[in-house]
């Protein structure tokens, strides 16, 4: 009997094993598709905006298209074009050119549908570009990946999203796809996982899954008619043949296999993740942080927990097992906003960090990624951008003054009501003197100086007032959120406080809300790649990397 049940224990051990083997090759495969069409797709996305090439300025807001001919014929969305106009186009390799908006469609009786639009590439050249799929082969749950540029990141790269088509065709005649948008991604395109053209970002719905896609059926329905500069307000009389698409059988033979949408199994981290509790601003905040087990140049082997600076306040605790056990800080990183708390009691788990090695990984567009919450929960997402620069715009400090253009010595010329620099005493015409201790001499060396600062420093003034010399020590104000009525404004959570001035960062497009930050971020195989910052925006979740961390760790681990 025994020997029975050691046979069928066996036996199940093996097949377990045979099935965690098929899984990871399973998953494999998924992603070298996925890397294969990005590569593929990549170089023909390209960002715009309108352009007066007589006074040589920029005249609209950003947008997205794909070129898809070698000779510069490119797709994107009727919204953002006017026929006739010129726009500059840039390329992901840097090259830049002019375009001419050629037709767009844009019927009377349904604003805002089917949008349409074409534009013809002036200058000569051979251009990267894109095949174009067949709207009319898609299935419902198939993979499908966008590449274009969120006006809010303001990046000269694009960045990328993972998702599936949820609608093939919806009510309105478009696709709906789970791939996240915003404003700037529109007439971006949107790939199938063979790298083709089969949709262009048209709009959202504040629902995080309903965004738009124009079918790319349409074009190649319309080709002949939008190579002329026309707007449309119905579809034109002049058609072309939309043929059938020769991998409309393989398509339907993966999509009956499942096997474009590998379920990767979580390797077994225990406790890589924790609720902090802490009182910020006067209130009670909770923020993540992820647990790292370190071993000292000594050989001593530490444990810290590790998150996010801007959110982690006084009186800190972390809770384990219902219990909330008070933390203490040990090192803070202002610039990228981590933070590092010691711990006392060893926790059973973490993440294994090796300081002695910390580029290990590669930052890679379209690598399958995955985040954990305390509570254990799971959010896959795909590796978005390449490592880049956020500059500090929202997180800029609030002074609440401005100095005469050019003045030397600097005079104040506006003070803000309610301001900080109203607080401490500031008034119109007087002249600054110094910013903890800097001589400010001329008008050009203030702003850079102040935004030296983040918001919360203290800071002191020194300045010559009508009653002699003064002198204020305060503290800077942030700038507050700057929320829209848009679609992209409305997303669950909403964004980071601080979402920006970070430099060698990355993106991924998992659905982190705000009090997630702090949480682990691996590849499908469990490797450790970095943590989740700050939630961005709609489509953008901003993630320090690993050799961040490591480099940080290293200055207060002894």
């Amino acid at each position: 009997m025994n020997n029975y049940i050691r046979t069928i224990t066996a036996t199940f051990g093996l097949l377990f094993s045979l099935n965690v083997t098929a899984q990871k090759k399973q998953v494999a495969k998924f992603q070298c598709t996925i890397t294969r069409a990005v590569k593929k797709a990549y170089p023909a996305s390209v960002r715009m905006w309108g352009f007066d090439v007589q006074q040589n300025q920029r005249t609209s807001a950003q947008f997205s298209g794909v070129v898809v001919s070698a000779d510069g014929y490119i797709l994107t969305a009727a919204h953002t074009i006017l026929p006739g106009k010129n726009y500059k186009v840039f390329f992901p390799d840097g090259r830049e050119c002019i375009a001419v908006a050629l037709g767009k469609i844009e019927n009377k009786e349904t604003p805002g549908i089917p949008d349409v639009g074409m534009m013809k590439i002036t200058d000569k050249g051979a251009y990267p570009f894109a095949e174009m799929g067949y709207s009319a082969s898609l299935l419902k749950d198939e993979p499908c990946i966008s590449i274009s540029y969120p006006e809010s990141l303001n990046q000269t790269l694009p960045t990328l999203r993972l998702g599936h088509v949820a609608e093939v065709k919806n009510e309105y005649g478009f696709i709906r796809s789970t791939c996240r948008m915003e404003p700037g991604d529109s007439g971006g395109p949107l790939f199938d996982y063979h790298g083709r053209v089969i949709g262009l970002h048209s709009a959202i719905d504040v629902s995080e899954d309903m965004n738009f896609e124009i079918p790319v059926d349409l074009y190649r329905r319309y080709w002949t008619a939008l190579k002329s500069e026309t707007l449309y307000t119905s579809f034109p009389e002049e058609t072309n043949f939309v043929e059938v698409d020769s991998l409309f059988p393989q398509l339907q033979k993966e999509s009956r296999q499942k096997a474009l949408h590998p379920d990767f199994g979580i390797p077994k981290l225990i406790n890589a993740c924790f609720l902090i509790t802490s009182i910020l601003k006067g209130q009670q905040q909770q923020i993540d942080a992820c647990l790292l087990n370190v071993k000292t140049a000594g050989g001593i082997k530490k444990q810290f927990l590790l998150s996010k600076n801007t959110m982690a306040g006084e009186e800190a605790k972390f809770e384990m097992n219902g219990t909330k056990i008070p933390i203490q800080v040990i090192g803070k990183d202002q610039e990228n906003d981590l933070v590092l708390f010691a711990l006392e009691q060893h926790i059973n788990g973490g993440i294994d960090l090796n300081l002695a090695n910390a580029d290990t990984l590669k930052i890679e567009m379209g690598k399958l990624l995955y985040s954990m919450t305390p509570a254990g929960k799971v959010m896959r997402s795909v590796l978005g951008s390449r490592l880049f620069n956020l500059p500090k715009i929202n997180s800029q400090p609030y002074l609440g003054a401005m100095v005469v253009y050019n003045s030397s010595p600097v005079q104040f010329s506006l003070i803000k009501e309610g301001s900080p620099a109203e607080r401490a005493g500031i008034k119109v015409g007087d002249e600054l003197i110094s910013i903890n201790g800097k001589m400010i001499r001329k008008a050009n060396e203030f702003a850079p100086e102040i935004l030296k600062y983040w918001a919360g420093d203290e800071i002191t003034f020194e300045w010559e007032h009508a009653s002699g010399k003064m002198s204020k020590t305060f503290k800077l104000d942030g700038r507050g959120q700057s929320l829209s009525n848009h679609p992209a404004d409305k997303f669950e959570g909403g964004k980071s406080e601080r979402r920006d001035g970070f430099n060698a960062i990355f993106t991924h497009d998992a659905a982190i809300q705000a009090s997630n930050c702090g949480s682990p971020v691996f590849d499908w195989e469990g490797h450790f790649y970095g943590i989740n910052i700050a939630r961005f925006s709609r489509t953008t979740t901003v993630v320090v990397p690993k050799k961040t961390i490591v480099e940080f760790v290293l200055k207060h681990v002894r």
